[in-house]
């Protein structure tokens, strides 16, 4: 049994098709596939480092299910995951301590200062995301979103946002902002690829290869 299989069959059956649910019409970069991906991910790395996995797994089924709202209405993904989360771990009878803890990790699970995450399971979800934005999948990735919200792939202004902006900007930092050991050793492989492919592009881009 592969780790996605295993992780959404330890999970309560309504809890994963109402968050599948909520991935309806999404684009490619925050998908359905991309939830699965982080979930392996956790199961992985929660694994190696000892982590509560009733705990994790629930966090990482949950943490972009406010993606679509988001979308709608500009708040940010993460505190409205964080609060449709608190509803449905509710409905399943879930004590409020645990889901608190919950809530925290996803709060805790985006790219920034201001919230990092602090207990081994908000680290552990925080480095599953950040690593599917890393090498093939997170090229891939980075060039899906900018087709969805027209972005061009290659800059003809200098002010223009494009794929190897982001690259520059955040892909390139990320390995460095993990916090597990298992994490950093996966984004070893995962950032040389990003790093050559971004290189040949560049050649490519201005005539050379």
């Amino acid at each position: 049994m592969d780790y996605v299989t295993e992780t959404t069959a330890s999970l309560p059956e309504r809890l994963v098709r109402n968050t599948q649910r909520l991935f309806d019409g999404q684009d490619p970069a925050h998908d359905w596939q991309h939830n699965l991906r982080v979930m392996a991910m956790c199961e992985r790395i929660g694994r190696e480092e000892g982590a509560d996995m009733a705990l994790l797994r629930l966090a990482a089924l949950l943490h972009d299910i406010g993606r679509a709202e988001e979308r709608r209405t500009g708040e940010c993904h993460a505190e409205i995951s964080a609060r449709i989360a608190g509803e449905w771990l509710r409905e399943e009878g879930m004590d409020s301590e645990q889901i608190m803890l919950v809530q925290k990790a996803i709060l805790a699970h985006r790219f920034r200062k201001e919230s990092p995450p602090t207990s081994l399971e908000e680290k552990i979800l925080f480095d599953a995301d950040k690593l599917d934005s890393i090498g093939a999948i997170g090229v891939a990735r980075a060039f899906a979103y900018s087709g969805v919200i027209g972005q061009p792939i290659h800059a003809a202004l200098p002010d223009q946002h494009t794929p190897f902006h982001e690259y520059e900007w955040k892909l390139v930092r990320i390995k460095d902002r993990l916090y597990t050991a298992t994490a950093r050793q996966i984004a070893e492989e995962r950032h040389l690829f990003m790093k050559k492919f971004f290189e040949q592009w560049n050649l490519e881009i201005r005539g050379i290869r």
